[in-house]
């Protein structure tokens, strides 16, 4: 798991515009909306990085990562976060939330990328 940081920022008078990345190969955006108290995730990919953008809310995230090593983090309205390959993420959404993930590959539904732990 990496949190990542806008790579441009720019306001004048007509407004603001933030850079959110600028990198990597994408093949599926999805605007998700997540009502407090509700969990998601709780899964790995094998072969698909993930990025997601929250817009509105706060989340408490998991992330178990493949050396064993555990991440719990807070999210809140602007971060940024890539879920590498292979690591277990789950999402407790502590307030209703609005957020942007993104797939490095498509979503198959006859061949889903979800893997579970036991």
């Amino acid at each position: 798991m990496k949190r990542l940081a806008p790579y441009l920022s720019r306001e004048d008078a007509r407004g603001k515009l933030t850079g959110l990345m600028n990198t990597g190969t994408w093949e599926e955006f999805n605007y998700m909306e997540t009502a407090a108290g509700q969990t998601r995730g709780n899964h790995y990919h094998a072969q698909t990085l993930e990025v997601f953008f929250i817009l509105d809310g706060e989340i408490d995230m998991v992330i178990h990562q493949r050396n064993g090593e555990v991440i719990n983090e807070r999210l809140v309205a602007g971060d940024i976060v890539l879920i590498e390959i292979g690591e277990t993420h789950t999402f407790h959404c502590v307030t209703n939330t609005r957020w942007i993930n993104v797939l490095s590959r498509r979503f198959d539904q006859d061949n889903p990328d979800l893997h579970f732990n036991s």
